[in-house]
């Protein structure tokens, strides 16, 4: 698997990572530790985990996993900050105490001392940005994250809290978390200006849109799939509409005219995107994301991937 930098920091991250957004609810732990041992057979280092994951489950299973065996130098663990799940659903709060407890809570569930990646998992405009943004820098400063970033904030949150961390010389933002895929292009405007600006790294959230981008749906709905569940449906919904179907049609002809699979171009695709660092593979077995770290993804010809920005 290929490596790169994220963003303007020294830390080294496999193009494909491991999403746990189903751990401890669709997938339980053996599934799960074979998906980290098939992460690290491929040269893979880079979890994405978070309190809200599984219904509040999946940082249990992960912690799990890590008490197997595994060693913790060998994963970069990318943590969301300020999020708690309920019985009542998600709830967030982006204040100092709701960001250091639910850092708190993620760091006893896991086992750990520090995670390498800390992000804001969503603005919170009550929330003065001083408040934030000290209290992160300050975690890096207490050894307990070693990078800092902000998840699914718009670009002009992104620009604001990069200059104001800069102007007072605190921990520089290293990475921005958000959906993006061949279904999912606002990224790819302001967004991936301002990471270009501030040398950032784009964590690529549901990077096949739910699966959608592999072709499965493109004839019905499979009883195992996410469109099929109540709790995971509304992630896929509104991909299966008249214009995202004819995007994947396309897709489909191009992974047809090039003797790939639909997953592969899609993949390829993105992380031959300006700033994007990291792709991060939701899958729910293993056999399926075996699946997806076993393609070539290698980059695709100039015309390919300009038709497809093109769609």
């Amino acid at each position: 698997m290929k490596h790169t930098f994220l963003g303007g920091t020294g830390l080294r991250m496999g193009q494909l990572g491991l999403g746990t957004l189903t751990w401890g609810r669709d997938t339980e732990l053996e599934d799960a530790s074979k998906m980290v041992a098939t992460l690290l057979d491929h040269g893979g280092t880079t979890i994405d985990i978070s309190p809200v994951y599984g219904e509040g489950l999946a940082q249990h299973v992960l912690g799990a996993v890590f008490d197997g065996g595994i060693d913790r130098s060998d994963v970069v663990v990318v943590a969301h900050a300020g999020n708690f799940y309920h019985e009542s659903g998600v709830r967030f709060n982006g204040g100092r105490s709701a960001i250091m407890d639910s850092l708190h809570t993620t760091l006893s569930q896991l086992g750990t001392t520090y995670v390498d990646v800390l992000q804001l998992a969503a603005p919170d405009p009550r929330v003065p940005v001083d408040e934030q943004l000290g209290t992160l820098s300050a975690i890096v400063a207490s050894g307990a994250a070693r990078y800092i970033g902000l998840a699914n904030h718009p670009a002009w949150r992104v620009a604001r809290a990069a200059q104001y961390l800069d102007d007072r010389h605190l921990t520089a933002l290293g990475s921005i978390g958000a959906d993006y895929s061949v279904l999912q292009r606002k990224p790819a405007g302001d967004l991936t200006a301002v990471a270009r600006e501030f040398n950032l790294g784009i964590i690529a959230q549901a990077p096949l849109a739910g699966g959608v981008l592999t072709g499965k749906y493109r004839h019905t709905i499979p009883a195992t799939s996410r469109a099929a569940t109540d709790h995971l449906s509304a992630t896929v919904d509104h991909y299966l509409t008249d214009k995202p179907r004819r995007t994947v049609e396309a897709v489909v002809k191009a992974a047809d005219g090039l003797g790939r699979t639909p997953a592969d171009v899609s993949l390829a695709w993105l992380l031959g995107q300006p700033q994007v660092t990291c792709a991060l593979i939701g899958a729910r077995t293993n056999a399926q994301f075996e699946q997806v770290l076993s393609l070539d993804i290698a980059p695709l010809p100039g015309p390919v991937a300009q038709a497809i920005s093109e769609i």
